[in-house]
């Protein structure tokens, strides 16, 4: 799949500068109109700047994200203040401790530390696999449906060995935390998951029987063309956050500090994240992981080990982790408004955030982005330089 996406955006004609600064706008009936970075004696229609053009855009983005919430915020398109837009983006931050605390009172009751498959391995060719694509609470009800007596009994009477839920996405990497259930990756490897031949249904939140017994029947019917599939890898998660200990830690110096690397990688971003995840704990840091992925750690004297896994990429997480100082925020890729909203949101909130990827806003807009703390850095060989430069 990783392919395919790779191949596409070679397919694309080379990026304008005008998008890539975030100068392209189609609001009105205008447009739409863009300016052109080599000319600055340019004008629009209704007399709007280059910077307010790109303030304009990235306000947009930041609506969006708040809508995840179904939140918003009216004329927030009309802010030409990067502060302010910033301020704004800030009010995501409530609703996302309220559902991430919502799904800990569901799903931490099940929560103990374990190995879990992460990646394709996670799929097992002589069980009934059922891939679930819905919200966390959804996924817990599938699980739940999955240990029906009358429902494992007819798994067994099928031929298999039993029915196997995977995760997938964000919401997925919650349940992998809190209850265990393999995560096969983030959306873009649903397409390598299906040309396996070993997922047998997919679960997007309706009826939780209904898609397992179709899972069933699919099982039943399985042509001899499965593709073979990865060796099983296996991490730890489900590990509590001691959050004394690590404050202990970090007052002592018995550890620099701590990163949290939220979401998953994106296919244009060139960070080498197991890399920078080794020079992090290499220098004593420990690393959080939310999102879609899992990297290997190694033990360290304040946790079990020097990463852990935590869940969805949600602020929540990172406000509910209990630290009385504020780590890093490493963000790989932003491939939702969401994501964006909530990178804004935490450099509001002084804490430092790196971008793995552009943002589309001109040089005086990024400039004034980064003073606030939130830095764009594409080079990966530069992340452990500006997260050390305290």
């Amino acid at each position: 799949m990783y392919d395919k996406i790779k191949n596409s955006l070679n397919d694309q004609t080379p990026r304008q500068e005008e998008a890539t600064y975030g100068l392209l706008c189609d609001s009105c009936d205008m447009g739409p109109c863009k300016f052109n970075i080599s000319d600055r004696s340019n004008s629009v229609p209704c007399g709007i700047t280059p910077d307010e053009m790109a303030l304009k855009n990235l306000a947009e983005k930041i609506i969006e994200g708040l809508g995840e919430y179904k939140s918003s915020t009216r004329h927030l398109t009309t802010t030409y203040s990067i502060s302010t837009l910033i301020e704004k983006a800030a009010n995501i931050i409530p609703p996302s401790i309220s559902y991430t605390s919502k799904m800990e009172s569901l799903l931490s009751k099940n929560r103990e530390t374990k190995k879990v498959p992460f990646g394709l391995g996670g799929l097992r060719e002589d069980a009934i696999n059922v891939c679930a694509i819905a919200t966390p609470q959804r996924i817990y009800d599938l699980v739940i449906a999955a240990k029906n007596s009358g429902l494992c009994k007819k798994a067994l009477e099928a031929g298999s060995t039993g029915i196997n839920i995977v995760s997938l996405g964000y919401p997925g990497a919650e349940v992998t935390y809190q209850l265990g259930v393999p995560c096969i990756g983030n959306y873009l490897v649903l397409d390598d998951a299906l040309q396996t031949g070993c997922i047998d249904s997919i679960f997007s939140g309706g009826n939780t029987t209904e898609s397992i017994l179709a899972a069933i029947k699919s099982f039943e019917g399985r042509k001899d063309n499965i593709v073979q599939l990865p060796k099983e890898t296996l991490h730890k998660t489900g590990m509590n956050i001691e959050s004394a200990a690590i404050n202990e830690a970090y007052k002592t110096g018995s550890i620099q500090g701590a990163v949290v690397i939220f979401g998953a990688s994106s296919p244009t971003c060139t960070w080498d994240m197991q890399s920078i995840v080794d020079d992090l704990t290499a220098k004593d840091f420990l690393v959080f992981v939310t999102g879609a992925h899992m990297y290997k750690g190694n033990k360290n004297i304040v946790m079990d080990s020097s990463v852990l896994h935590i869940g969805f990429c949600e602020v929540g997480k990172i406000y509910n982790m209990g630290l009385n100082f504020k780590p890093t925020i490493l963000v790989p890729g932003w491939k939702n408004a969401k994501i964006l909203t909530s990178s804004l949101a935490m450099a509001h909130e002084n804490y430092r955030v790196i971008m793995g990827l552009d943002i589309p806003v001109t040089r005086t807009i990024k400039k004034e982005l980064a003073s606030n703390g939130f830095i764009v850095e594409k080079d990966g060989g530069m992340v452990m330089r500006h997260i050390l430069n305290k």
